[in-house]
C-alpha cells in the first residue's frame, strides 16, 4: 500500500465505538496486518509518561516503511504533559505516524491550538437515528448481508443509536438470517422475540474483550428490562452452552451435531463458536464465577444489582488472567 502523507491525527468525540473505528481505519491505512507486531504501539495517556509517548514517536520503524503510535485518552494526560506534547508537535512532524485519541479537548490549552494546525482531525460524535440506520446497513454489508432500509430503521427504533449495542444486534440478525442474503423487518421482529436470550451476547462479547466499562453499560441496559435473577440464569445457561459446544467440538463432533445439541439455540451456533474460541481455557473459571454469584444471591442478602455488577467486573478480570484450566473433555 502507498501510505498517506499525513503524520499526525486527532480522533475526537463522545462516541467510543466511532473513535475506535476511526483509529483502526488509520492504522489500516498505514500498516499491513503483518507489520503491526513490530511497528504499532498503543499507549494510555493516563498511564504512560509523556516522555514515553515522545520516545515511541521518535522511534524509527523496524523492517518497515512506517511506524504508528496510538495514544488513547489524550484528554486525560496531565497539563504539563500536554504542554510538552504541544511543543514537540510545533517543532515539526514526528518520524512516526502519531494518532491522538480523546473524548474532548480543552480548546483553551495550547495542545488544542497546535493540533488544529498540524493534525488531520476526525470527529466521532454520536449518530442520529438516520445515521445509525445507515451504519447498521453498512455493518451488515461488511458481514456479507444486505439489510433493508426498513429493517435498519426498525432495528434503531428498538435498540437505539448506541453503536456498541447496535453492533451486537446487527451481528445477531446476521446469525439469525443464516444462508439468506437479506435481513428484513421480519428478522428484526423475530430476533426481538428472543430478546432476553440473545441480548446476553452483547454482555458476554464485552466480557470477552475484557472491557469492564462497556460490559457494565450493557448490564445496566439489560437490567432496565430484565429480571436480575432471570438474567443471572441466562448468563449461567449461556456459559453452560459454550462449555458444552466446546466439549463436543473437542471430541470431534461435526457442526451439524453441535447445532443439534444446541436445540432451540442452533441458529446462534456461529456466535457460540466464536465466543467459545475467544474465551478458550477461561470458560470454566468464568462459569465458576457465575456459580459463586448465584450462591451470594441466595445467602448474602446483598442487593441483586450489586452482585451482578461485581460479577461482571470479576468476569472481565478472570478473562484477562492467565489460567491453567484445561479444556473441557
Amino acid at each position: 500500500m502507498s501510505a498517506p502523507a499525513r503524520r499526525v491525527y486527532l480522533v475526537v468525540g463522545q462516541d467510543d465505538w466511532r473513535r475506535a473505528e476511526a483509529v483502526d481505519r488509520i492504522v489500516a491505512e498505514h500498516l499491513e496486518p503483518q507489520e503491526r507486531a513490530l511497528n504499532l504501539d498503543r499507549l494510555d495517556a493516563s498511564e504512560a509518561d509523556v516522555q514515553e509517548v515522545l520516545t515511541r514517536a521518535d522511534t524509527l520503524p523496524f523492517f518497515g516503511r512506517t511506524r504508528v503510535v496510538v495514544v488513547h485518552g489524550v484528554d486525560r494526560m496531565p497539563a504539563s504533559g500536554q504542554e510538552r506534547l504541544a511543543a514537540y508537535l510545533e517543532a515539526g512532524p514526528p518520524p512516526s505516524v502519531l494518532v491522538l485519541e480523546a473524548r474532548s479537548l480543552d480548546r483553551r490549552r495550547k495542545l488544542a491550538a497546535v493540533l488544529a494546525r498540524v493534525a488531520d482531525a476526525i470527529e466521532a460524535e454520536p449518530l442520529d437515528a438516520r445515521g445509525a440506520a445507515a451504519w447498521a446497513v453498512a455493518r451488515a454489508r461488511s458481514l456479507g448481508k444486505r439489510m433493508t432500509t426498513q429493517a435498519a430503521r426498525a432495528l434503531v427504533a428498538a435498540a437505539g443509536v448506541d453503536l456498541h449495542a447496535l453492533a451486537g444486534e446487527v451481528d445477531k440478525l446476521v446469525a439469525y438470517a443464516g444462508d439468506r442474503p437479506t435481513v428484513d423487518v421480519a428478522d428484526v421482529e423475530a430476533v426481538a422475540a428472543h430478546g432476553a436470550e440473545v441480548s446476553v451476547f452483547a454482555l458476554t462479547d464485552a466480557v470477552g474483550e475484557g472491557h469492564a466499562e462497556a460490559a457494565l453499560r450493557v448490564l445496566h441496559r439489560l437490567l432496565e428490562r430484565e429480571n436480575p435473577v432471570g438474567l443471572l440464569a441466562l448468563l449461567a445457561g449461556h456459559f453452560r452452552a459454550l462449555l458444552y459446544a466446546r466439549a463436543l467440538e473437542a471430541r470431534g463432533a461435526s457442526p451439524a451435531e453441535v447445532r443439534a445439541a444446541l436445540g432451540s439455540r442452533a441458529w446462534l451456533y456461529r456466535r457460540y463458536q466464536e465466543q467459545a474460541k475467544r474465551f478458550g481455557h477461561h470458560l470454566l473459571a468464568l462459569h465458576q464465577e457465575i456459580e459463586r454469584a448465584d450462591l451470594a444471591l441466595k445467602t448474602s442478602g446483598a442487593p441483586v444489582d450489586v452482585v451482578l455488577e461485581g460479577l461482571v467486573v470479576r468476569l472481565c478480570l478472570a478473562r484477562s488472567r492467565p489460567s491453567d484450566a484445561a479444556s473441557p473433555r
